[in-house]
């Protein structure tokens, strides 16, 4: 084989610029700590790179976003529910006092004021929000609990009852207004002994008070005025509401109180009560039955808890000229019937595991516990007002300068008012006794979501912990994947660098001989 001078030259180039390759190859490796700079490099080696970073962006996902405002929700959750169970606690301290038969005036007035002031704080914590998400209000995190300012809005809404919503109340009849100054213009037989008595009547209390008396509906129509009870094997029963509104005369209150027949049902919307008559009382108490009746409510006041979070409602967006606008519906199917679902979020927290994170405000803040504090409230008040008429009287009563006749119109005043004083005592201590017990279900149905929270928690806990240590591992089986060992890289690096040498020491020493002494 014949040997040129050009094969000499192109050999010798060759070995250089292989030796420089390895060199540059591993000078690069030693530089940036990695084993291919491109695909082509090696593509096993890229592929499984590029898979092992898309686990490591999805995990941290997870453990950089999704874990920590899951635990930032369940944290302001917990702190929210805490506060509550605090409220209910003072609540249930006030009711064993009041439900003692030791109170004088002055306690039932400091429980007034502790109750009032209870009654506004109940739903204070369940407008709690994170990051601009209100927490207890399902998917509708944009919308606060309760009104925050006084509104008028008008809202109709379907409320559902169970045959436990069915009560009997103890309703004290025959009172009276009068006038200290005009007390002579009284007669016993408007305000006397006899009429002063308990009544027992059945009722639904509805989830707010101050309704609309006309019961107009969002489009300007009258809503159906009528109570439906669906019964265990399907068949439904109507009964015709009749709407009452309370006033100044108690004569004219008892009636709409205590004068409803057998079949009737009336409406007070003062007070937000159906009050039933027997037979419809006894349909809706049998086993297994159901009732639903819609309402509506156009003026709210502060703390009022909004309907939408509770029930079937429906409202309208203003127009342009402030009138009534495009409707809305809350919690409708598309068949625009009642179907009120709880709104669970969902976190996706590790791959195929999901938690929900979110406490719906029907399951601890219900709307029973402001109505049953304000029923308190009331009946402390009926107390007191009972027991000032009372001293009032006996003040005349002590004298010694009327005539035989005003005294014995005083006596028997006298007596009506402790008559009176007395039931709406008996009824005070009676309603703070069983309210000790219905407070301790609203504060053992919040315990049990608070422990509920705290397991959930543990849970994530458990989940950041496992994720961490996947996170972890991955990113070793990256950097061992793509990273060069330095050791062995540098060791590489020296081989071929003297490699290198060698060969441009050949090529030194062959450019300067000729073809017959190469050969």
């Amino acid at each position: 084989m014949r040997i040129t001078n050009g094969i000499i030259n192109n050999n010798t180039k060759n070995n250089i610029l292989v030796n420089k390759e390895y060199s540059d190859r591993y000078n690069t490796m030693v530089a940036t700590g990695q084993k291919i700079t491109r695909p082509s490099d090696d593509p096993i080696v890229a592929i499984r790179a590029l898979r092992l970073n898309n686990n490591i962006n999805e995990i941290n996902q997870y453990y950089d976003k999704n874990i920590p405002d899951a635990e930032a929700w369940m944290e302001i959750t917990e702190t929210a529910l805490t506060q509550t169970q605090s409220v209910l606690e003072s609540v249930q301290s006030n009711l064993t006092q009041g439900a003692s038969d030791d109170n004088q005036s002055k306690d039932r007035l400091n429980l007034l004021e502790n109750l009032k002031a209870l009654k506004d704080q109940i739903y204070a914590s369940g407008n709690a929000d994170y990051a601009g998400r209100t927490v207890f209000t399902g998917f509708r995190t944009g919308e606060s609990l309760t009104f925050m300012t006084d509104e008028t809005q008008l809202f109709t809404m379907v409320q559902n009852f169970s045959t436990a919503d069915v009560n009997k109340m103890t309703y004290v009849s025959g009172s009276n207004n009068y006038d200290p100054e005009k007390l002579y213009e009284y007669d016993p037989d408007t305000y006397n002994q006899t009429d002063v008595k308990n009544n027992e009547i059945f009722r639904l209390r509805l989830a707010y008070e101050d309704l609309t008396t006309d019961q107009k509906d969002i489009h300007g129509g009258t809503l159906n005025r009528s109570l439906t009870v669906t019964l265990k094997d399907g068949s439904t029963v109507r009964a015709g509401v009749s709407v009452k509104t309370l006033g100044n005369d108690p004569v004219e209150n008892d009636k709409i109180y205590t004068e409803v027949g057998d079949n009737e049902v009336t409406l007070i919307t003062t007070t937000g009560e159906l009050i039933l008559g027997k037979n419809i009382a006894a349909q809706m108490r049998k086993e297994g039955s159901t009732t639903s009746f819609e309402y509506a409510k156009e003026n709210w006041k502060k703390n009022d808890p909004r309907p939408e979070h509770y029930f079937a409602a429906k409202t309208y967006d203003a127009d342009a000229d402030g009138g009534r606008g495009r409707e809305i519906e809350y919690n409708y199917d598309e068949n625009h019937q009642p179907a009120f679902k709880d709104q669970k979020i969902q976190y996706e927290i590790a791959y195929n595991q999901k938690i929900e994170i979110n406490v719906n405000a029907d399951e601890v803040f219900s709307t029973s516990i402001a109505r049953d504090v304000e029923e308190l409230v009331n009946v402390t008040q009926h107390t007191e007002d009972a027991y000032n008429k009372l001293k009032k009287l006996e003040g005349y009563q002590s004298t010694g300068t009327l005539d035989p006749t005003s005294q014995a119109k005083i006596d028997a005043l006298v007596d009506a008012a402790q008559k009176e004083y007395d039931l709406y005592k008996d009824k005070m201590q009676k309603m703070f006794s069983q309210g000790i017990t219905t407070f301790k279900d609203y504060t053992d149905k919040l315990n049990n979501k608070l422990s509920a929270v705290g397991s959930l928690s543990n849970r994530l806990e458990l989940t950041k912990s496992r994720v961490s240590d996947q996170l972890n591992n991955f990113k070793e089986l990256a950097d061992g994947n793509i990273n060069a060992e330095i050791t062995e890289t540098a060791i590489d690096l020296k081989n071929a660098e003297m490699a290198l040498q060698a060969a441009q020491q050949a090529a030194a020493t062959v450019s300067k001989t000729t073809l017959l002494s190469y050969l």
